[in-house]
């Protein structure tokens, strides 16, 4: 009988702590991505990408775009509604450069980003473009999702 009182005394202390301990757990919240503004950081260059031609609500995925320059991976973009423009920036040295993109896109069923199919990647994929010493340089690119055709603007500030 003794072992029994003692045995449901630390079953009970067990409990009473691991309730104590659940309630003192942080609330969760949504990580937030920031946006940066190019005041905040020393950039020469800036990449922004969104798509048109889309009608339906249904159709207009979540995506980002990944970024090669110079045939290395620099990163990617914010995550945005296609429809949405999406931002890259980075300090580039004064010279020529080859900017790829490759788009990714959110499989809702899979929760998780894919590389969009070969045929359906906007084309040109790429860009050459000049960057200067104390400017920054802007590439624009608005991809028709209907056709998959992208066009370049490029703008010096």
């Amino acid at each position: 009988m003794r072992k029994v009182k003692k045995y449901v005394r630390v079953l009970l202390m067990g409990a009473v702590g691991c309730i104590i301990s659940c309630t003192s757990v942080p609330k969760y919240e949504a990580p937030v991505e920031p946006v940066i503004a190019p005041v905040d950081v020393n950039v020469n260059f800036r990449f922004v990408a969104s798509d048109t031609g889309i009608v339906n609500p249904d159709d207009d995925k979540r995506c980002y775009y990944k970024v090669f320059i110079d045939k290395i991976d620099a990163g990617r973009t914010t995550i945005g509604l296609e429809s949405q423009k999406k931002y890259f920036e980075a300090k580039l040295s004064p010279n020529t450069h080859l900017i790829v993109i490759e788009k990714w896109v959110l499989h809702e069923k899979e929760g998780e980003y894919k590389k969009v199919n070969n045929i359906l990647q906007p084309k040109p994929n790429y860009y050459y473009f000049e960057t200067k010493k104390n400017a920054v340089t802007e590439i624009l690119m608005l991809n028709d999702k209907k056709t998959n055709s992208a066009q370049y603007s490029v703008s010096v500030q």
